[in-house]
Protein backbone atom coordinates (compact mmCIF):
# COMPACT_ATOMS: atom_id res chain seq x y z
CA UNK A 1 0.00 0.00 0.00
CA UNK A 2 1.10 3.72 -0.25
CA UNK A 3 2.90 5.21 2.12
CA UNK A 4 0.21 8.04 4.28
CA UNK A 5 1.41 8.60 7.60
CA UNK A 6 -1.74 10.01 9.16
CA UNK A 7 -4.24 6.76 8.00
CA UNK A 8 -1.44 4.67 9.33
CA UNK A 9 -1.43 5.68 12.58
CA UNK A 10 -4.99 6.02 12.67
CA UNK A 11 -5.29 2.41 11.83
CA UNK A 12 -3.18 1.17 14.98
CA UNK A 13 -5.47 -0.75 17.01
CA UNK A 14 -2.98 -0.15 20.62
CA UNK A 15 -3.07 3.32 22.16
CA UNK A 16 -3.04 5.31 19.62
CA UNK A 17 -2.16 8.44 22.38
CA UNK A 18 1.19 8.26 21.59
CA UNK A 19 0.84 8.15 18.26
CA UNK A 20 -0.92 10.88 17.75
CA UNK A 21 1.08 12.64 20.09
CA UNK A 22 3.90 11.80 17.81
CA UNK A 23 2.24 13.67 14.98
CA UNK A 24 0.72 16.28 16.54
CA UNK A 25 4.41 17.05 18.07
CA UNK A 26 6.15 17.35 14.99
CA UNK A 27 3.16 19.09 12.70
CA UNK A 28 3.96 21.72 14.98
CA UNK A 29 7.20 22.21 14.61
CA UNK A 30 6.58 21.73 11.02
CA UNK A 31 3.89 24.66 10.67
CA UNK A 32 6.82 27.28 11.83
CA UNK A 33 10.11 25.85 10.61
CA UNK A 34 11.48 28.21 7.65
CA UNK A 35 10.88 25.31 4.69
CA UNK A 36 14.43 26.07 3.75
CA UNK A 37 16.72 22.47 4.25
CA UNK A 38 19.44 23.54 6.40
CA UNK A 39 22.80 21.92 5.54
CA UNK A 40 21.56 17.71 5.06
CA UNK A 41 23.48 15.53 3.60
CA UNK A 42 23.97 13.76 1.42
CA UNK A 43 22.68 16.11 -1.07
CA UNK A 44 22.55 13.77 -3.94
CA UNK A 45 20.76 10.81 -2.08
CA UNK A 46 17.00 9.82 -3.76
CA UNK A 47 14.08 11.53 -2.87
CA UNK A 48 10.80 10.24 -2.04
CA UNK A 49 6.91 11.22 -1.06
CA UNK A 50 4.23 10.14 0.14
CA UNK A 51 2.25 9.24 -2.66
CA UNK A 52 5.63 7.33 -3.90
CA UNK A 53 7.65 5.78 -1.02
CA UNK A 54 10.88 3.75 -1.17
CA UNK A 55 10.88 0.29 -2.42
CA UNK A 56 14.33 -0.08 -0.25
CA UNK A 57 14.68 0.70 3.42
CA UNK A 58 16.07 4.21 3.51
CA UNK A 59 15.91 7.07 6.11
CA UNK A 60 14.89 10.71 5.95
CA UNK A 61 14.52 11.10 2.22
CA UNK A 62 10.52 11.59 1.98
CA UNK A 63 10.03 15.63 0.96
CA UNK A 64 5.97 16.28 2.05
CA UNK A 65 5.66 14.31 5.23
CA UNK A 66 2.28 15.09 6.39
CA UNK A 67 3.53 15.68 9.97
CA UNK A 68 7.63 17.21 9.53
CA UNK A 69 7.33 18.41 5.78
CA UNK A 70 10.86 17.94 4.57
CA UNK A 71 12.12 14.72 6.27
CA UNK A 72 15.78 16.35 4.99
CA UNK A 73 14.72 18.85 7.91
CA UNK A 74 14.86 16.32 10.80
CA UNK A 75 17.40 17.51 13.26
CA UNK A 76 15.46 21.02 14.93
CA UNK A 77 15.85 23.29 18.76
CA UNK A 78 13.76 25.18 20.77
CA UNK A 79 13.96 26.19 24.65
CA UNK A 80 12.82 23.59 27.25
CA UNK A 81 9.69 23.74 29.10
CA UNK A 82 7.86 26.29 25.96
CA UNK A 83 5.53 25.76 24.16
CA UNK A 84 8.09 27.41 21.22
CA UNK A 85 7.91 25.69 18.18
CA UNK A 86 11.70 23.72 17.14
CA UNK A 87 13.11 25.89 14.76
CA UNK A 88 16.60 25.57 12.88
CA UNK A 89 18.18 28.06 14.99
CA UNK A 90 17.95 29.76 18.51
CA UNK A 91 19.63 31.87 20.75
CA UNK A 92 20.91 30.40 23.67
CA UNK A 93 21.01 32.72 27.13
CA UNK A 94 22.82 31.35 30.17
CA UNK A 95 20.78 29.50 32.45
CA UNK A 96 18.13 28.57 30.25
CA UNK A 97 17.22 24.69 28.90
CA UNK A 98 17.10 23.78 25.62
CA UNK A 99 15.52 20.58 23.68
CA UNK A 100 16.91 18.90 20.63
CA UNK A 101 14.82 16.77 18.20
CA UNK A 102 15.63 14.30 15.87
CA UNK A 103 13.39 12.71 13.78
CA UNK A 104 13.77 9.02 12.60
CA UNK A 105 11.49 7.75 9.66
CA UNK A 106 12.48 4.53 7.50
CA UNK A 107 10.78 5.19 3.87
CA UNK A 108 10.39 2.20 2.81
CA UNK A 109 6.67 0.91 2.02
CA UNK A 110 4.89 -0.95 3.98
CA UNK A 111 4.28 -3.74 1.52
CA UNK A 112 7.75 -4.07 1.25
CA UNK A 113 8.65 -5.26 5.06
CA UNK A 114 7.47 -8.80 4.33
CA UNK A 115 9.56 -8.84 1.11
CA UNK A 116 12.57 -8.51 3.10
CA UNK A 117 13.67 -5.07 1.45
CA UNK A 118 11.69 -2.55 3.82
CA UNK A 119 13.55 -3.46 7.16
CA UNK A 120 16.28 -1.45 8.15
CA UNK A 121 19.25 -3.08 10.58
CA UNK A 122 21.58 -2.33 12.58
CA UNK A 123 20.13 1.45 13.06
CA UNK A 124 22.53 3.88 14.67
CA UNK A 125 21.59 7.67 15.63
CA UNK A 126 24.63 10.01 16.64
CA UNK A 127 24.84 13.53 17.87
CA UNK A 128 26.72 16.33 18.30
CA UNK A 129 26.81 20.14 19.72
CA UNK A 130 28.89 22.66 20.99
CA UNK A 131 30.36 22.64 23.90
CA UNK A 132 31.17 26.45 24.27
CA UNK A 133 29.44 29.20 21.72
CA UNK A 134 30.35 32.71 22.18
CA UNK A 135 28.82 35.93 20.37
CA UNK A 136 30.64 36.05 17.12
CA UNK A 137 29.64 32.33 16.37
CA UNK A 138 26.83 29.88 15.61
CA UNK A 139 27.33 26.60 17.08
CA UNK A 140 25.97 23.50 15.34
CA UNK A 141 24.08 20.72 16.39
CA UNK A 142 24.32 17.76 14.43
CA UNK A 143 21.96 14.46 14.49
CA UNK A 144 23.28 11.71 11.79
CA UNK A 145 21.69 8.45 11.32
CA UNK A 146 23.09 5.21 9.76
CA UNK A 147 21.76 1.85 9.05
CA UNK A 148 21.96 -1.33 6.70
CA UNK A 149 19.53 -2.44 4.18
CA UNK A 150 19.06 -4.41 1.09
CA UNK A 151 17.61 -3.48 -2.32
CA UNK A 152 15.13 -5.21 -4.52
CA UNK A 153 18.04 -5.36 -7.51
CA UNK A 154 20.73 -7.04 -5.14
CA UNK A 155 18.74 -8.62 -2.62
CA UNK A 156 22.18 -10.92 -1.12
CA UNK A 157 24.00 -7.39 -1.22
CA UNK A 158 23.94 -5.68 2.30
CA UNK A 159 24.12 -2.14 1.97
CA UNK A 160 24.67 1.05 3.87
CA UNK A 161 23.20 3.92 4.21
CA UNK A 162 23.72 7.27 6.19
CA UNK A 163 21.98 10.78 5.96
CA UNK A 164 22.80 13.89 8.18
CA UNK A 165 21.20 17.10 9.03
CA UNK A 166 21.85 20.34 11.15
CA UNK A 167 20.35 23.19 13.77
CA UNK A 168 22.26 25.85 14.87
CA UNK A 169 22.69 27.88 18.25
CA UNK A 170 24.06 31.57 18.71
CA UNK A 171 24.24 33.57 21.77
CA UNK A 172 24.82 37.00 22.99
CA UNK A 173 27.05 35.84 25.39
CA UNK A 174 30.50 35.09 25.21
CA UNK A 175 31.91 31.79 26.74
CA UNK A 176 28.34 30.02 27.10
CA UNK A 177 28.50 26.45 28.03
CA UNK A 178 26.12 23.97 26.48
CA UNK A 179 26.25 20.86 28.79
CA UNK A 180 24.30 17.55 28.58
CA UNK A 181 21.64 17.24 31.01
CA UNK A 182 22.28 13.59 32.13
CA UNK A 183 19.28 11.33 31.33
CA UNK A 184 16.91 13.26 29.21
CA UNK A 185 17.87 11.44 25.63
CA UNK A 186 14.48 9.42 25.63
CA UNK A 187 13.23 7.67 22.35
CA UNK A 188 9.70 8.16 21.51
CA UNK A 189 7.29 5.96 19.52
CA UNK A 190 4.73 3.38 19.64
CA UNK A 191 6.46 0.74 20.02
CA UNK A 192 7.66 -1.09 23.19
CA UNK A 193 11.17 0.75 23.42
CA UNK A 194 9.30 4.27 23.51
CA UNK A 195 10.30 6.27 26.81
CA UNK A 196 13.31 4.50 27.23
CA UNK A 197 16.87 6.29 27.47
CA UNK A 198 19.91 6.13 25.45
CA UNK A 199 23.29 6.56 26.44
CA UNK A 200 25.65 8.44 26.41
CA UNK A 201 27.09 6.66 23.22
CA UNK A 202 24.88 9.15 21.58
CA UNK A 203 27.44 11.66 21.12
CA UNK A 204 29.94 9.68 20.13
CA UNK A 205 31.31 8.86 16.40
CA UNK A 206 29.35 5.57 15.66
CA UNK A 207 26.22 6.93 17.92
CA UNK A 208 24.11 4.30 19.82
CA UNK A 209 21.61 1.49 18.54
CA UNK A 210 17.82 2.50 18.16
CA UNK A 211 14.42 0.97 17.59
CA UNK A 212 10.55 0.12 17.32
CA UNK A 213 10.44 -2.97 20.26
CA UNK A 214 13.85 -2.87 21.63
CA UNK A 215 17.12 -0.60 20.97
CA UNK A 216 18.74 -3.12 18.43
CA UNK A 217 18.90 -1.69 15.59
CA UNK A 218 15.92 -2.80 13.45
CA UNK A 219 13.22 -0.35 12.31
CA UNK A 220 10.49 -1.63 9.63
CA UNK A 221 9.45 0.59 6.65
CA UNK A 222 5.90 2.90 7.13
CA UNK A 223 4.96 5.70 9.42
CA UNK A 224 3.78 3.91 12.00
CA UNK A 225 7.39 2.65 13.27
CA UNK A 226 8.61 6.43 12.72
CA UNK A 227 9.24 8.29 16.10
CA UNK A 228 11.84 10.95 17.60
CA UNK A 229 14.57 11.48 20.07
CA UNK A 230 15.04 14.06 22.31
CA UNK A 231 17.65 15.57 24.94
CA UNK A 232 18.33 18.36 27.20
CA UNK A 233 20.91 20.89 26.64
CA UNK A 234 21.77 23.19 29.96
CA UNK A 235 23.29 26.91 28.78
CA UNK A 236 25.42 28.05 31.42
CA UNK A 237 27.71 31.27 31.98
CA UNK A 238 31.67 29.65 32.83
CA UNK A 239 33.37 33.01 33.45
CA UNK A 240 36.11 33.32 36.10
CA UNK A 241 38.76 34.89 37.54
CA UNK A 242 42.04 33.97 38.83
CA UNK A 243 44.87 36.36 40.28
CA UNK A 244 48.26 35.33 41.39
CA UNK A 245 50.75 37.43 43.84
CA UNK A 246 54.37 37.28 45.39
CA UNK A 247 54.85 39.12 48.55
CA UNK A 248 58.73 38.53 50.39
CA UNK A 249 56.86 39.11 53.61
CA UNK A 250 53.56 37.75 53.19
CA UNK A 251 51.83 40.89 54.06
CA UNK A 252 52.70 43.53 51.01
CA UNK A 253 51.59 42.08 47.43
CA UNK A 254 52.42 41.98 43.80
CA UNK A 255 53.40 40.81 40.50
CA UNK A 256 56.62 41.18 40.69
CA UNK A 257 59.29 41.10 43.83
CA UNK A 258 63.20 41.64 44.52
CA UNK A 259 65.22 39.22 46.33
CA UNK A 260 68.59 37.43 47.08
CA UNK A 261 69.87 33.84 46.09
CA UNK A 262 68.53 31.55 48.88
CA UNK A 263 65.24 33.62 49.85
CA UNK A 264 62.10 32.78 50.12
CA UNK A 265 59.04 33.91 48.92
CA UNK A 266 55.20 33.82 49.15
CA UNK A 267 52.49 32.86 46.48
CA UNK A 268 48.71 34.03 47.03
CA UNK A 269 45.91 32.64 44.21
CA UNK A 270 42.48 33.63 43.78
CA UNK A 271 39.93 31.98 41.75
CA UNK A 272 36.65 32.92 42.23
CA UNK A 273 33.69 31.38 39.83
CA UNK A 274 31.65 34.77 39.05
CA UNK A 275 29.56 32.61 36.19
CA UNK A 276 26.00 30.74 37.01
CA UNK A 277 26.95 27.49 36.92
CA UNK A 278 29.17 25.33 38.84
CA UNK A 279 32.80 24.05 37.91
CA UNK A 280 33.80 20.35 38.13
CA UNK A 281 37.22 19.57 39.20
CA UNK A 282 38.89 22.31 39.39
CA UNK A 283 43.02 21.56 39.05
CA UNK A 284 45.14 24.11 40.67
CA UNK A 285 49.03 23.62 39.00
CA UNK A 286 52.09 26.14 39.02
CA UNK A 287 54.58 25.41 36.65
CA UNK A 288 57.71 27.15 37.29
CA UNK A 289 61.51 27.61 36.50
CA UNK A 290 63.99 24.91 37.50
CA UNK A 291 65.18 27.37 40.12
CA UNK A 292 62.35 27.96 42.34
CA UNK A 293 62.00 25.53 45.24
CA UNK A 294 58.78 24.55 46.65
CA UNK A 295 58.80 24.68 50.36
CA UNK A 296 57.48 21.47 51.96
CA UNK A 297 54.40 21.49 53.91
CA UNK A 298 53.90 25.23 52.86
CA UNK A 299 50.77 24.63 50.70
CA UNK A 300 47.47 25.31 51.89
CA UNK A 301 43.96 25.61 50.59
CA UNK A 302 41.39 27.69 52.03
CA UNK A 303 37.52 27.43 51.00
CA UNK A 304 33.93 26.84 51.90
CA UNK A 305 35.11 23.61 53.43
CA UNK A 306 38.37 24.69 54.79
CA UNK A 307 37.95 28.59 56.33
CA UNK A 308 41.23 28.11 58.39
CA UNK A 309 43.13 26.73 56.11
CA UNK A 310 43.98 23.27 54.91
CA UNK A 311 47.74 21.53 54.55
CA UNK A 312 47.69 19.59 51.26
CA UNK A 313 50.49 17.64 50.11
CA UNK A 314 53.68 18.82 48.41
CA UNK A 315 51.97 18.05 44.76
CA UNK A 316 51.04 21.78 43.60
CA UNK A 317 54.06 21.98 40.98
CA UNK A 318 53.61 18.42 39.98
CA UNK A 319 50.66 16.70 39.21
CA UNK A 320 48.13 19.18 40.17
CA UNK A 321 45.80 19.51 42.99
CA UNK A 322 42.34 18.74 42.91
CA UNK A 323 40.15 21.30 44.64
CA UNK A 324 36.47 19.69 43.49
CA UNK A 325 34.08 21.43 42.40
CA UNK A 326 33.60 25.06 42.50
CA UNK A 327 30.09 26.36 43.01
CA UNK A 328 28.87 29.44 41.48
CA UNK A 329 30.02 32.25 43.50
CA UNK A 330 32.40 30.47 45.35
CA UNK A 331 36.31 31.78 45.95
CA UNK A 332 39.42 29.48 46.22
CA UNK A 333 42.36 30.32 47.91
CA UNK A 334 45.78 28.78 47.70
CA UNK A 335 49.12 29.83 49.66
CA UNK A 336 52.50 28.20 49.43
CA UNK A 337 56.47 29.05 49.47
CA UNK A 338 58.88 28.65 47.34
CA UNK A 339 62.86 29.39 47.52
CA UNK A 340 65.00 30.72 45.13
CA UNK A 341 68.11 28.84 44.83
CA UNK A 342 71.04 29.76 46.84
CA UNK A 343 73.21 30.37 43.78
CA UNK A 344 74.75 33.71 43.07
CA UNK A 345 75.05 32.59 39.46
CA UNK A 346 71.20 33.53 39.60
CA UNK A 347 72.04 37.10 40.29
CA UNK A 348 70.13 39.76 37.53
CA UNK A 349 68.19 36.76 36.51
CA UNK A 350 64.15 36.39 36.31
CA UNK A 351 62.20 33.27 37.67
CA UNK A 352 58.46 33.21 36.66
CA UNK A 353 55.92 30.90 37.53
CA UNK A 354 52.58 30.43 36.12
CA UNK A 355 49.38 29.33 38.22
CA UNK A 356 46.59 27.54 35.61
CA UNK A 357 43.27 26.06 36.92
CA UNK A 358 41.47 23.71 34.46
CA UNK A 359 37.87 22.84 35.22
CA UNK A 360 35.05 20.86 34.02
CA UNK A 361 35.43 18.47 30.85
CA UNK A 362 35.32 21.15 28.46
CA UNK A 363 38.77 21.96 29.06
CA UNK A 364 38.47 25.53 30.02
CA UNK A 365 41.60 27.01 31.84
CA UNK A 366 42.62 29.86 33.39
CA UNK A 367 46.12 30.94 34.17
CA UNK A 368 48.27 34.06 35.61
CA UNK A 369 51.74 34.54 36.31
CA UNK A 370 54.68 36.40 38.78
CA UNK A 371 58.14 36.82 38.49
CA UNK A 372 61.02 36.93 41.13
CA UNK A 373 63.68 39.38 40.15
CA UNK A 374 67.03 38.05 41.74
CA UNK A 375 69.59 40.42 42.97
CA UNK A 376 72.92 40.65 44.42
CA UNK A 377 74.60 43.58 46.45
CA UNK A 378 78.05 43.69 45.62
CA UNK A 379 81.36 45.37 47.27
CA UNK A 380 82.80 47.68 44.71
CA UNK A 381 86.73 47.70 45.99
CA UNK A 382 88.77 50.93 45.83
CA UNK A 383 89.65 52.20 42.18
CA UNK A 384 93.27 51.65 41.33
CA UNK A 385 94.49 54.21 39.64
CA UNK A 386 96.04 53.26 35.86
CA UNK A 387 99.28 53.54 35.20
CA UNK A 388 99.77 53.61 31.15
CA UNK A 389 101.75 55.22 29.11
CA UNK A 390 100.02 58.87 29.10
CA UNK A 391 100.12 58.48 33.24
CA UNK A 392 104.00 57.68 33.21
CA UNK A 393 104.83 60.72 30.73
CA UNK A 394 102.23 63.07 32.83
CA UNK A 395 104.43 61.96 35.84
CA UNK A 396 107.47 63.04 34.27
CA UNK A 397 106.62 66.09 33.58
CA UNK A 398 105.47 66.66 36.83
CA UNK A 399 109.00 65.64 37.87
CA UNK A 400 110.74 67.84 35.81
CA UNK A 401 108.32 71.08 36.67
CA UNK A 402 109.19 70.64 40.19
CA UNK A 403 112.98 70.53 39.69
CA UNK A 404 113.16 72.85 37.55
CA UNK A 405 111.22 75.16 39.95
CA UNK A 406 114.14 74.22 42.87
CA UNK A 407 116.46 74.98 40.39
CA UNK A 408 115.07 78.51 39.96
CA UNK A 409 114.57 79.43 43.28
CA UNK A 410 118.36 78.70 44.50
CA UNK A 411 119.47 80.64 42.26
CA UNK A 412 117.23 83.68 42.95
CA UNK A 413 118.39 83.32 46.59
CA UNK A 414 121.88 83.14 45.65
CA UNK A 415 121.21 86.56 43.30
CA UNK A 416 119.65 88.07 45.92
CA UNK A 417 122.62 87.27 48.48
CA UNK A 418 125.18 88.83 45.98
CA UNK A 419 123.13 92.33 45.22
CA UNK A 420 122.95 92.86 48.90
CA UNK A 421 126.92 92.10 50.04
CA UNK A 422 127.32 94.86 47.46
CA UNK A 423 125.42 97.42 48.70
CA UNK A 424 127.13 96.59 52.13
CA UNK A 425 130.47 97.08 50.55
CA UNK A 426 131.36 93.58 51.76
CA UNK A 427 133.15 90.89 49.69
CA UNK A 428 131.96 87.60 50.16
CA UNK A 429 134.71 86.48 52.13
CA UNK A 430 134.46 89.24 54.47
CA UNK A 431 130.51 88.21 54.98
CA UNK A 432 131.25 84.40 55.58
CA UNK A 433 134.29 85.19 58.31
CA UNK A 434 132.19 87.90 60.32
CA UNK A 435 129.69 85.18 60.36
CA UNK A 436 132.12 82.67 61.50
CA UNK A 437 133.75 85.32 64.24
CA UNK A 438 130.34 85.51 65.61
CA UNK A 439 130.14 82.40 66.21
CA UNK A 440 133.00 81.78 67.99
CA UNK A 441 132.57 84.76 70.45
CA UNK A 442 129.03 83.07 71.20
CA UNK A 443 130.90 79.87 72.32
CA UNK A 444 133.14 82.03 74.73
Amino acid sequence: MKFSPIKTISKIKRPVILAIGIVAFVATAASTVVTKVSAWGPTDRATYTNEQPADYATFNSITNNAAIGDERNFVRIREAGTDDTFADEVEVVPGKEYEVYIYYHNDAASDTNAKGYGMATDTHMASAYPTVVNSSERGMVSGIITWSYVTPSAPNSPQTGKVWDEAYVTTKVDGTVLRYKTGTAIIHNDGQANGSVLPEDLFTTDGTPIGFNKLAGSIPGCAEYSGYVTYTLVAENSESTLDKQVSTDGENWSDSVAVKPGDFVTYKIAFKNTGNTNFENAIFTDSHDADLLLRSGSTKVYNVDNQDGKTIEDIIDVSGYNVGDVRAGALVQLVYQMQVRDDRSLCGKTLTNTMTVRYNTTGEQKTDQTSVNVICDEVTPARIPDTGPAEIVLAIIIVLGIGAGGFYYWRTHRTLKTVETAVSGKTPNDSEKSSDETSIEKQK
